[in-house]
């Protein structure tokens, strides 16, 4: 066979080599810019046609700079490092994107220059690699709410448990009291008609006091199980409300504490449930007379706007500490940190959030320590809850 007959030969398959590479490869003559040489892969990928003469592709028109795009672009610089491994945004000639894994490798042939590109395109892989992290990410989110909710439900348990041990604690006091004021009266152990009237007393108001704990215990029930019911009808909130301090008076002054109720000419008319407002209302000024200073207020004023009627309570108590203000209306919390020197359930707040709330209206905060509290219940004017 003849040397020239078995160079083409040669020269054949060192082509058919080249176009089955798995990598598309373009040479291109370092000086000028201009390809030299692309294999059947690099031409496939970018969507040149065997009519497009090497000598007339120049590496400029191949790579395009965008600065907009979170891949990097190709760029001159890329070509000074030598076998350097890149993802790069590459632009076909039909002007779409794809992302290619490029290497450089310099090759000196006679007086030739010649900058050998190997490229393999990775869109698809790159997209599958954002896929795959957003998944680990989006597991990693539902692994730490799972942990998140096995610390909630381990604090709710401790929580139960802690409530379970104040309210026997809470429900055998008055109890006691009770049976013992009972036990001496059947036994006659009193001198006089006023320690018989005393003991009657005390199993009165210890009657009341245990009767006021299983109400919080079993509408907090209700509200939990999403069973309370609600009778919903128009109204004066103020007339509650007179009620209330009229009811209250005898405890404000034992406290010598002053009830300031500033009264409008206009009743001004909303939707709610009068047993369950007159149950919020009467929590929170029991509360400010409670936890106010000697000698201290309390005020208590309704305003009117397009859609509510707002009732704000306002004591000169000793506020509450910023960091808590939050866990007020929070049973959880209520539950977890009340103590069994804390006299009741400490259920009242959150029980009366969810009642405003379930009249369609809302309970605020804001407070101030040494300065006092200021509560504040929205209540819708139109009937927002279906009978």
């Amino acid at each position: 066979m003849p040397n020239s007959v078995l160079k083409q030969d040669l020269d054949k398959l060192y082509n058919v080599i080249a176009d089955e590479a798995i990598l598309a490869f373009l040479a291109f003559e370092k000086k000028s810019g201009k390809c030299l040489y692309l294999n059947k892969l690099a031409r496939e990928l970018f969507q040149l046609s065997l009519e497009n003469p090497e000598e007339n592709i120049q590496i400029s028109n191949l790579f395009v700079n965008d600065q907009h795009d979170s891949i990097r672009s190709f760029n001159s610089e890329l070509l000074e490092h030598e076998g350097l491994y890149q993802d790069v945004l590459i632009h076909k000639h039909s002007g779409h994107k794809f992302i290619g894994n490029i290497g450089v490798k310099e090759i000196c042939y006679e007086n030739y220059e010649i900058q050998l590109l190997m490229i393999q395109d990775i869109t698809i892989q790159k997209k599958l690699q954002r896929e795959i992290t957003a998944k680990q990410v989006e597991i990693k989110s539902a692994y730490e709410e799972l942990l998140k909710q096995n610390r909630q439900l381990k604090e709710l348990d401790l929580a139960k448990n802690r409530f379970i041990a104040l309210t026997t604690h809470e429900l055998r006091t008055p109890l006691s009291a009770m049976i013992a004021s009972a036990e001496l009266l059947k036994l006659g152990l009193y001198d006089t008609d006023e320690e018989r009237n005393e003991f009657i007393t005390m199993i009165y108001d210890q009657g009341l006091h245990l009767s006021a704990l299983v109400n919080d215990i079993l509408d907090f029930a209700k509200i939990q199980a999403g069973k309370m019911d609600y009778y919903i009808q128009q109204g004066s909130p103020q007339k509650i409300i007179e009620e209330i301090i009229e009811g209250l008076e005898p405890m404000a002054e034992k406290d010598k504490i002053q009830l300031q109720l500033t009264t409008s000419q206009d009743l001004m008319s909303c939707y709610f449930d009068d047993v369950r407002l007159k149950q919020v209302v009467t929590n929170i000024i029991t509360n400010a007379i409670k936890y106010n200073k000697s000698q201290g207020w309390v005020k208590i004023w309704l305003e009117k706007s397009e859609k509510e009627v707002t009732l704000y309570v306002e004591d000169s108590g000793k506020g509450i500490p910023e960091d808590q203000v939050s866990k007020v209306f929070d049973e959880f919390e209520t539950l977890g940190k009340v103590s069994l020197h804390h006299q009741g359930t400490g259920l009242g707040m959150p029980i009366s959030k969810r009642l405003i709330e379930g009249m369609g209206g809302s309970i605020h905060l804001k407070s101030e320590v040494g300065t006092g509290t200021k509560f504040w219940i929205t209540i819708p004017i139109e009937k927002v809850l279906k009978e």
